[in-house]
């Protein structure tokens, strides 16, 4: 008798069980399977470099294959598509800094557990004894993300005027904004993106980590004692690890000189004020985040340690901005194909799109601490 194996029928889903369909990374993996997808881009590439150097006769031949060719339209969106990417991973980004990187499968909400135990040594697990399990906090603290995105048009006039910048503006601005918005969406958690104040919904009485002052070295040493010095249920002390400083660039020259110098003057608990070398040297490492305003300062673990303040998340396979053209030309009056180039059926204006998912959340408050930055 014959065995056989049931092939069940799965409806399009991926392997993390979700439809979400064919992702950016995917699709520019399969795109470059081809060796006529790979030849087509290349010439694309080439074609379009030329245009964009004032050549009159590669503008026409580039008008001419995106109306004629569906292959070459294809490849040029790929060259679009590629040119952003490249811009985006050439940005600086500032939410690296202060965050954690986590990946979501969905836009559901993801819950962030956190090891409670993880800065102390394992249990001892004596003979014939089962292992100890980790115990883990239940804190209700999650993060999701969310689709961002804009259309720009590329019109007639444009396009006949040989004005081929207006497309460059493409792939340029849209691998600014695209990063721009993690940046945004991160410092949000942390201060208000206006103020710059600190958000009271992490930093709080609470959570006690919220005061007052300016950053001045009795100030900082006061801050890194506090969350230095924090202990667990237990009793037992906990380590935070290698932490930062975090101000925005109305601080920055400030927080150097207070980590930089080679002498400090400290107030002693009796009020006396002595001269002593710098103690924040190797203590805390300064990060100044370039969109935070204002005068405020926070102290916070850095985000490779166990225990982050801030987490940035991306949707698997949607890491990266995702760019396309509005294909809806019509058909000509002899009933022949028009090319995406030819312009919307509406307005003659060739529409792309931009789509880049992303969320940001708040962690541990455990070993962070804010001040407002002014005096007390």
């Amino acid at each position: 008798m014959s065995s056989s194996i049931t092939l069940v029928e799965t409806f399009g889903l991926s392997e993390d069980m979700t439809m979400i369909g064919e992702g950016p990374a995917a699709r520019r993996e399969r795109f470059l399977l081809s060796d006529r997808n790979r030849t087509a881009l290349k010439e694309a590439k080439q074609l379009l470099d030329k245009a964009r150097r004032g050549n009159r006769i590669a503008s026409m031949r580039l008008s001419e294959a995106v109306t004629q060719s569906d292959l070459f339209k294809s490849a040029l969106g790929e060259v679009i598509d590629r040119e952003t990417l490249a811009q985006y991973g050439d940005i600086e980004t500032q939410w690296t800094k202060i965050a954690a990187q986590t990946s979501l499968k969905d836009f559901k909400k993801k819950p962030l557990i956190e090891l409670t135990r993880n800065r102390h040594a394992l249990r001892r697990v004596p003979e014939r004894t089962n292992y100890p399990i980790a115990s883990t906090t239940a804190n209700e603290r999650f993060i999701s993300v969310e689709k961002f995105g804009e259309q720009f048009g590329y019109t007639l006039e444009a396009r006949v005027n040989d004005d081929i910048g207006e497309l460059d503006q493409v792939p340029n601005g849209w691998a600014v904004q695209a990063r721009y918005t993690e940046d945004d969406n991160v410092l949000a958690q942390l201060a208000n993106p206006l103020t710059g104040a600190p958000n009271t919904a992490f930093f709080n009485v609470g959570n006690g980590n919220l005061g007052t002052g300016l950053l001045t070295p009795d100030n900082l040493q006061a801050a890194i004692t506090h969350v230095s010095t924090k202990r667990d249920k237990d009793g037992r002390l906990l380590r935070p690890g290698r932490l930062l400083l975090v101000t925005g660039p109305a601080l920055t020259f400030a927080a150097e000189r207070v980590l930089n110098t080679t002498q400090v003057e400290i107030t002693l608990a009796d009020g006396t004020k002595v001269t002593q070398p710098n103690p924040f040297r190797g203590k805390v490492t300064h990060e100044e985040y370039a969109g935070l305003p204002g005068t405020a300062w926070f102290i916070i673990p850095a985000p490779s340690e166990p225990r982050p303040a801030f987490y940035s998340g991306f949707l698997r396979g949607f890491e990266t901005p995702d760019v396309r053209y509005k294909s809806d030309q019509g058909k000509s009056a002899g009933g022949g194909d028009l090319g995406a180039d030819a312009g919307s059926f509406d307005d003659d204006t060739t529409w792309w799109r931009v789509r880049h998912i992303h969320g940001a959340a708040q962690g541990d408050p455990v070993f962070t601490w804010a001040s407002d930055g002014i005096e007390e």
